[in-house]
């Protein structure tokens, strides 16, 4: 199968890397000219990406190419982004209603574009709040939760002199377990149930800047369950109505109360779609083909119970927007060999020339994360600890509180019946 994969930043071109040793014949096109070294020398890198060519798959790895993406669909089966994609992934107010639309639970949220109103709001509610930028010029790396009433005004003190924000919500902090649900949905059904546990802070005990993902504990659930019946289950028949096809993950905090929304991702996470790729019992490329093209997928049994992994960078991730010296090219990775990747994910990482040695390319210091599975949450994180351990890279910097954090919130959704 000849693959199109064409990309903005190069986040999940480990993935093509995995279609390629599959068999797959992948073409990568990063659109991001500072991105463009992720993977190079490990996949086929072209220039540009047009949607006429003798593919017969594109997979988009990222939202925020939605009118590409549905052009490209027109003519071939496309995965990975849609205009809806991006409607979904971005704007948080549409998001937060369609939830409400489909019976989702949600905690009490308030638009504002004027900053005096939320300051009024604040102090009015007294409670605890979530911060999250909306609309186009929104910086998604402002969200912020706040410890408590108080702490969201010294935020929004800092914030609206150095970053102001036009348009943002105030959304009420709902305490419990967080857990994300994810498909594979197209118009005959959905596929692959599985749960991602992450880590978010970039040090141990959940503090320092929120990464996105700091490591990732990802399982397939082998029936429906509560989690998925009360929250992402809702909203598959409305997103099918509209056209959706492709990944849609459901961000939620689970609690005595039920299951609260909190925002979708209609795309491949990347530390969390690496991990079930050693979960699936079929080839990723031809499970990505097969809801491309509204085929019925066959009972999928995973290989594994669990799947573990740890995000490795090096400094100055997680700072964005940094003038390009500070980002550093040609740290070696030792340890690490393209033969081994079938086991480790990676993303600022390149083929050192006329080697099989790898170094970073210089894009951001997230270098990637070992892929380690086990029949038990303790296995898994096990063979995560050896793989990280036989890694070395000058200025790495990980987690180590993974195992306790995971296994906690594991054992709190299993113990409170959540995932019968």
């Amino acid at each position: 199968m000849r693959v199109a994969w064409p990309s903005n930043f190069g986040e999940g071109l480990w993935l093509a890397w995995l279609l390629g040793q599959e068999g797959h014949e992948v073409s990568v096109s990063v659109a991001e000219p500072s991105c463009r070294n992720a993977l190079r020398g490990i996949v086929n890198h072209v220039e540009d990406f047009s949607p006429v060519g003798d593919y017969d798959l594109a997979v988009f790895d990222v939202t925020g190419q939605g009118e590409l993406a549905d052009r490209t669909a027109a003519l071939i089966p496309t995965i990975g982004d849609s205009s809806l994609a991006d409607r979904l992934e971005d704007d948080r107010l549409y998001a937060l209603e369609f939830m409400e639309q489909c019976g989702i639970q949600v905690s009490p949220w308030e638009h504002f574009t004027n900053p005096a109103d939320a300051i009024r709001y604040i102090k009015k509610q007294g409670t605890r709040q979530v911060f999250k930028p909306v609309g186009e010029q929104a910086d998604k790396s402002t969200t912020y939760v706040s410890s408590s009433a108080e702490d969201m005004l010294r935020y929004f003190d800092v914030l609206f002199r150095s970053t102001p924000q036009k348009e943002f919500v105030l959304q009420e902090v709902v305490d419990g377990t967080e857990v994300s649900t994810e498909v594979y949905l197209n118009d005959t059904g959905y596929y692959a149930l599985n749960h991602t546990l992450e880590l978010k802070r970039l040090m141990n005990g959940d503090v320092g800047p929120n990464t996105g993902c700091s490591g990732s504990l990802c399982w397939m659930a082998p029936t429906e369950n509560q989690i998925f019946t009360k929250g992402l289950k809702k909203a598959l028949g409305p997103l099918r109505e509209l056209g959706y096809r492709g990944p849609i993950d459901l961000n939620t905090i689970v609690n005595r109360s039920g299951v609260y929304g909190l925002e979708f991702c209609a795309r491949f996470g990347y530390d969390a779609t690496a991990p079930l790729t050693k979960l699936l019992s079929v080839g990723f490329g031809d499970f990505l083909y097969a809801i491309a093209t509204n085929q019925k997928v066959p009972e999928l049994v995973p290989r594994h119970s669990f799947c573990a992994t740890t995000r490795l960078s090096i400094p100055p991730y997680p700072s964005e927007g940094l003038p390009e010296k500070f980002y550093k090219q040609g740290v070696p990775i030792e340890g690490l060999k393209p033969d081994m990747l079938d086991k480790f994910f990676i993303y600022d990482v390149m083929a050192k020339e006329d080697s099989d040695e790898l170094e970073s390319a210089g894009i951001c210091g997230w270098i990637g994360g070992p892929l380690a599975v086990g029949e038990t949450i303790g296995q898994a994180w096990e063979g995560a600890k050896d793989m990280v351990s036989q890694v070395k890279i000058p200025n790495c910097q990980y987690r180590t509180d993974c195992p306790q954090n995971t296994a906690r919130r594991y054992e709190e959704l299993r113990s409170n019946g959540w995932l019968r």
